[in-house]
């Protein structure tokens, strides 16, 4: 079984957010990188509660055959 963590990368996504958008100066831009790292953080949310409804359905499956 997975074991479910993150780790605040807020001032790890500023290189990203530079080469996804062509926005070089964040702090005039601040109101966008905020939009940008949260959309990240719903992603990142999506994949892991995705993940952990897939390792549901195997569970059952295998607690079904028990």
């Amino acid at each position: 079984m997975a074991f479910i963590s993150s780790t605040n990368r807020f001032n790890e996504f500023r290189d990203d957010f530079m080469r996804d958008t062509g926005i070089k100066n964040v702090d005039e831009n601040i109101d966008i990188y905020i939009q940008y790292v949260t959309a990240r953080f719903v992603d990142m949310n999506h994949k892991l509660l995705s993940n952990l409804s897939n390792e549901i359905q195997e569970l059952q499956k295998v607690l079904r055959k028990v």
